[in-house]
């Protein structure tokens, strides 16, 4: 198969080659990513100016690193890119996890997966739930990851290989739709997948104000939901894996029956 993949946290991220290399071993993986972080931009596009490109050669297939949005990254690659279609897009492996409403409608992540919808292909994103001293050292990238991070990692990119596999067998691509999977932080060996629905999560106030000044200031989000309702949110953060499908085909439908 060939399946091209993109992230939100950038080209350099330390998620995105082992999930390049994973894949790689039987399929044909082309990567076009943002050339810096594009977190939080959800599925922007660069309408003005210009998005230049780079290539790298440390990826074990073809490689772009774009000046524009997880979304750019996608419809380019899909229209000047990628020599034949793919067969499934994948966004992620993003650092920290996309678990909740609050999060889904923000992510570049999802956004990225979401333009790859819009084209009528199969798309998938993955995230990972990191504790926050892990997500810091992890997006500061001041230092290579822990041993056991980058082993959980590798056996996260394993667990989303054989899901894809069994995706493509078993979906038909399905206009506007996605397929978000969170990973949780531990013991990806005791962990199943659980179909989840979205937690309702707050978007309560994220910037800090200095005089005339705000500055984004990411806190824990509050959420509506109970510990024991089956979201993404809670069983992520019990250590299962969630798979979550966000139906944007289904927008306002019921209001045309």
């Amino acid at each position: 198969m060939k399946i091209l993949i993109t992230n939100d946290d950038g080209i350099d991220s330390p998620f995105l080659k082992p999930l390049a290399e994973t894949f790689a071993e039987n399929h044909d993986v082309p990567a076009v990513a943002p050339r810096a972080e594009q977190s939080w931009i959800g599925k922007a596009m660069s309408r003005r100016g210009t998005v230049e490109m780079e290539t790298h050669t440390d990826f074990p297939g073809p490689a772009y690193s774009l000046s524009g949005t997880p979304s750019d990254c996608v419809n380019i690659a899909l229209a000047h890119l990628c020599p034949t279609q793919p067969d499934l897009v994948i966004s992620g492996i993003n650092i920290g996890h996309n678990a909740g409403l609050s999060f889904i409608a923000s992510s570049g992540t999802i956004g990225g997966a979401l333009e790859a919808s819009l084209q009528n292909l199969p798309a998938i994103a993955a995230s990972m739930y990191l504790d926050p001293e892990a997500f810091r050292a992890v997006s500061q990238r001041d230092k290579a990851l822990s041993n056991d991070l980058e082993d959980h990692l590798v056996h996260a990119t394993r667990i989303l290989k054989t899901f894809a596999s069994t995706f493509i067998e078993n979906h038909r691509p399905q206009y506007g739709q996605v397929h978000s999977l969170n990973f949780p932080n531990r013991n990806l060996d005791q962990a199943s997948i659980h179909k989840a629905r979205t937690a309702r999560t707050l978007s309560s106030s994220l910037f800090e104000r200095d005089g005339d000044q705000f500055r984004f200031a990411y806190k824990p989000l509050e959420t509506l939901d109970g510990d024991e309702d089956p979201t993404d949110r809670n069983f992520v953060h019990q250590g299962q894996i969630t798979h979550t499908i966000i139906d944007y085909s289904t927008i306002d439908q019921k209001s045309y029956k």
